[in-house]
Parts: C-alpha cells; sequence; structure tokens
C-alpha cells in the first residue's frame, strides 16, 4: 500500500508519499503558485504507483507557511522571492534523503512556480539527475521580462536586488552545470500565464550545447497538467 504522511525537514512542511515496492528513485515535486503540498497528493500517489518514493515540500507563503493574496501586484516580487527559497532550502531536503536513499537516484518536477523551481534545482545541486519542468522556464530573465510586460508591472523601488539574484541563479546562464543531467519540458502550447517562448530558448540553447533535453507542447493546452503530461513524464524517466 501507498502510504502518505507529513514530515518537517529542517522547518520545511513536506508531504511524504512512499511506494508500497522498493523504490527505483526519489523525486521532489515542487508544487506550483498559491497551490499546496496537499493538493499534490494525487500526482505523488500516480508517482509512487508507478516505484517513486515523492517528496513534496511546502513553499514559502504557502500552506503552513502562511498565505498571501497572490493576485496582488505587491505579491509579485514574492513569486520570484519564493522560487529562490525553494532552491536554497533544496540541500536541507537532499541531505534527508541522502540519509535515506543514499544509493537511489534523485529527480526534481513541478509545475509552474513548481517548473522554474526545478529547474534552478537541477542546475545548482550535483546529487540532482534530471528535472521535468510542467509549464515552467528555465530562462528566468526572460520569462521575468516576459511576466512583467504582460502584467504591466513597473519595476519598483529596490527592485534591482532582486533581479540580480534572479540573475545570479537563472539557469540560463549556467547551463555548463547541467552536463550529464537530463531536463524534459513539457508545456501548454496556449497556455496564457507562463510564456511557453521563454522556456523553448532555453530547450534551445540546451541543444545547441549538446545537453540532453527533450521537449514536448501539448497544442491547445492551457496552465494545466494533465494525464498525458504525467504520462509522459514517468515514460521519460524510465530512459535516464
Amino acid at each position: 500500500m501507498i502510504e502518505e504522511r507529513r514530515i518537517t525537514i529542517k522547518g520545511i512542511p513536506c508531504l511524504s508519499v512512499v511506494a508500497d515496492t522498493a523504490p527505483k528513485g526519489v523525486i521532489i515535486f515542487y508544487h506550483g503558485w498559491s497551490s499546496t503540498k496537499e493538493l499534490q497528493s494525487l500526482r505523488g500517489r500516480i508517482l509512487a504507483a508507478y516505484g517513486y518514493d515523492v517528496l513534496i515540500p511546502e513553499a514559502v507563503h504557502h500552506g503552513e507557511r502562511g498565505t498571501i493574496d497572490y493576485t496582488a501586484p505587491e505579491a509579485y516580487e514574492l513569486f520570484w522571492k519564493t522560487i529562490l527559497q525553494n532552491v536554497e532550502e533544496a540541500g536541507c531536503l537532499l541531505d534527508y534523503i541522502g540519509g535515506a536513499y543514499p544509493d537511489l537516484p534523485v529527480f526534481v518536477m513541478g509545475h509552474s512556480l513548481g517548473g522554474f523551481s526545478a529547474l534552478g534545482v537541477l542546475t545548482w545541486q550535483e546529487r540532482v539527475q534530471a528535472a521535468v519542468a510542467l509549464n515552467g522556464s528555465g530562462w528566468w530573465n526572460e520569462s521575468e521580462r516576459r511576466f512583467r510586460s504582460a502584467l504591466h508591472i513597473d519595476i519598483p523601488e529596490g527592485y534591482e536586488a532582486l533581479l540580480a539574484e534572479i540573475d545570479r541563479y537563472d539557469p540560463y546562464g549556467h547551463t555548463e552545470r547541467l552536463a550529464g543531467k537530463a531536463v524534459l519540458a513539457l508545456h501548454g502550447g496556449s497556455d496564457p500565464t507562463v510564456d511557453k517562448e521563454a522556456q523553448l530558448l532555453f530547450v534551445e540553447k540546451l541543444r545547441r550545447q549538446g545537453l540532453a533535453c527533450s521537449l514536448i507542447l501539448y497544442e491547445g493546452l492551457g496552465h494545466f497538467v494533465t494525464t498525458n503530461m504525467l504520462g509522459d513524464a514517468l515514460s521519460w524517466l524510465e530512459t535516464i
């Protein structure tokens, strides 16, 4: 039987979903903006049904860690700060995984904000072997520009420091760190929330550099995760 329980790792609330067989790998699954770890339970169980143990961390400003008005203009900065904190906190999660699963491969997966986070964690954590980004982006600077343009947000006072942090950790600027790793980008072809063009440009750069990268666009699909997406992700993980 698949087991699900809440755990806390160095102050980070997580949902642990454990397969009913010996796991073939561990997946850290990052939820999207305004979501919670509990809302990813079904996705975690699907992944566990295919033999993976799954760890779903709660992002700051979400669920047990406090909520905000996610649609307020002032929340825009917190979107990026949440991604950066997910990347920073990944080391704690990997320390836990290293103790519990010292010999298993580790993958990251996430939707929307979680897709941005997954690609950041893949870039900055050597232990992670592959990432699946669902409606995410690996070119943070370009996505940031496109978000502000679409939302008609002017650069607020003091925002330059955050832009510098985004630039510092942007996977697009550090693709050399992805050598020997693999990326799967899954994106709705009609996603109105996360413009697919930034992700397509990221994938193009990886391919130019001969790095392992696959892309699937789902024509007509908006900002959603479908059963087909999860099926494609699981099939791809079997090739890693």
